[in-house]
């Protein structure tokens, strides 16, 4: 573990891992998958972010690619020793940061078209 780490919840696990897995590309289906098995990693004291880190990379339009990551995703989780039950996840900052940008992908820009379409606040702030 790293001097500067950031201590994650197993929903917080599960949640960011969701986000940069679709940020990375893949479907909503699978990204919830990939954030299903990370908290099951997390929760085993396995290293899950290496796993969702890896998803960066090929494009998941095509229905293959994306069944090959689900299916290190499924490997990985065949090799976890259930024993230990973890609550939480120690990880270091800068992955954390890595995976936040990952996860930022699915964000939609801010601009004025975006707002006068209903992003955000629109074009009133009230309150």
């Amino acid at each position: 573990m790293s001097l500067s780490s950031v201590d994650l919840s197993l929903n917080e696990v599960e949640t960011l891992a969701a986000k940069a897995a679709r940020g990375a590309g893949l479907s909503w289906g699978g990204a919830e998958e990939v954030g299903r098995a990370a908290r099951t990693l997390a929760r085993a004291g396995a290293d899950w972010t290496a796993l969702v880190l890896a998803l960066d990379g090929p494009a998941y339009a095509e229905p293959a690619a994306e069944t090959s990551a689900l299916a290190r995703v499924e490997a990985a989780l065949a090799a976890v020793d259930g024993s230990q039950m973890r609550t939480r996840s120690a990880v270091a900052a800068e992955t954390v940061a890595a995976l936040e940008a990952l996860a930022a992908m699915t964000y939609v820009p801010a601009s004025a078209r975006s707002r006068v379409s209903g992003a955000g606040a629109g074009l009133t702030d009230n309150d």
